[in-house]
């Protein structure tokens, strides 16, 4: 899971959305400046757990929405995971 793979990461959208700039956002995040902000909306870094929940309540939309490619590819891993445990049965999403 290389972060720079990522090109989707959704936060600015709905960021933008919110009607909010991203100076907004870092300080509501508590954030120094907007530098990481920027980091974690163009995929080149993911945030730790407490900044992506926090994420998801100032712009009200799922992680999962933030962050669809990690959603995705963490799904399929797990998929894949069950399907060989499983052998095949009853997968859960």
């Amino acid at each position: 899971m290389e972060p720079a793979k990522r090109k989707t990461n959704r936060p600015i959208i709905y960021r933008k959305r919110m009607g909010f700039s991203q100076k907004d956002v870092a300080q509501l995040l508590g954030l120094k400046d907007t530098a990481t902000l920027c980091q974690y909306e163009r995929g080149h870094s993911l945030p730790p757990l407490t900044v992506a929940l926090s994420l998801e309540l100032i712009l009200r939309v799922p992680v999962a929405f933030l962050f669809p490619c990690l959603y995705e590819e963490l799904r399929a891993g797990i998929r894949t995971m069950e399907e060989l445990a499983a052998g095949g049965q009853g997968l859960l999403f």
